[in-house]
């Protein structure tokens, strides 16, 4: 199923609700924080009082975006009538404030774009077709007739550019350019958000990839490379973030799928890339992940890195041999 959009159900529990609480997944990308600060600011426009919130709190990368300031990472005894999750396919990677926005027992709406989301929630929006959350929640603004405003245009223009590595992934349409156009005419700052995003590596990760360099194999068109708790302290970096090192990868011309698999306190983090033509959700939810055809990611709990490339390079492999490059 490429869509489930429950139009209807939705907009009955946002008209029910004032006090709203706007959550993503955990480890937040640039759409997570683009499709909640996005949605939380129209939100606001509409007279609503909204919360955002995600473990960890606002990255420092994304604290141009508005609304980045307040963005909390923790629920302490905050009431609402609604909570809305972006961006998550799986209900386990909501986390601590995710369970904590659950407990309060108020309905769920789900909104997010990746073809292997669970449907969980009282209401479902996800339309794999879409290449960003980001995308999705301009969808269902427009289905609202709600006004886009400068501050939503820049939230969700960054999520946007983030998703699509502007605008270079294979699953951008004719579309999803016109949005972001959309999206520059009410505001959006596509200049800005390229310089912020796309076009910067801190120099701690630099050296991480400096690092983790020597240690890269490339065998059977697969290319790959674990990244230790060690590799991160040496490089001065405290909080796991390898500067998507696997779409430096990916970048290889042998290669048709690229891994990255990091240390972490409670295991081994995957995240996989590929090509058109290849298919690595399957892979991520074969390991208890989720993800797009071409991005995906899991997370193994108690292996070690070697135990981990183990169990998931062989199923990469397998990846390989069922596709064929659709671009030579």
């Amino acid at each position: 199923m490429t869509a489930r959009m429950d139009w209807e159900r939705a907009a009955q529990l946002l008209a029910a609700a004032q006090n709203i609480i706007v959550l993503t997944h955990i480890d937040p990308d640039g759409d997570a924080f683009g499709s909640m600060l996005g949605l939380a600011a129209a939100l606001r426009d509409m007279g609503r009082r909204v919360i955002t919130a995600v473990d960890g709190g606002i990255d420092p990368a994304f604290r141009f975006l508005p609304g980045a300031d307040a963005v909390q990472d923790q629920l302490n005894g905050q009431n609402a009538d609604l909570v809305i999750v972006t961006d998550c396919s799986d209900e386990r990677r909501i986390g601590e404030v995710g369970k904590a926005g659950r407990a309060l027992g108020v309905p769920v709406i789900n909104l997010d774009h990746h073809r292997t989301n669970t449907h969980f929630g009282d209401a479902v929006l996800v339309d794999a077709s879409t290449v960003a959350a980001s995308e999705g929640v301009l969808d269902w603004l427009d289905v609202l007739g709600a006004h886009i405003g400068p501050a939503t245009a820049q939230c969700l223009l960054t999520g946007i550019v983030t998703d699509t590595l502007c605008f270079r992934t294979s699953n951008v349409t004719e579309r999803a350019l016109g949005k972001a156009q959309r999206l520059m005419q009410a505001g959006g700052n596509l200049g800005e958000i390229v310089a912020r995003t796309v076009n910067r590596t801190p120099a701690p990760v630099f050296m991480l990839w400096k690092a983790v360099m020597p240690r890269v194999r490339l065998e059977d068109h697969i290319i790959w490379a674990a990244i230790s708790q060690s590799d991160f302290r040496q490089a001065g970096i405290h909080d796991e973030d390898d500067g998507h090192f696997v779409s430096l990868l990916m970048q290889v011309d042998q290669a048709y799928v690229a891994c990255v698999l990091t240390e972490v306190e409670r295991g081994v983090d995957i995240s996989i890339r590929s090509v058109p033509g290849f298919d690595v959700s399957a892979v991520a939810l074969a390991l208890g992940g989720g993800g797009h055809t071409q991005a995906a990611g899991a997370t193994l709990d108690g292996l070690t890195l070697a135990e981990a490339e183990a169990q998931v390079i062989p199923l990469l492999r397998d990846a390989v041999r069922a596709g064929s490059p659709q671009i030579r």
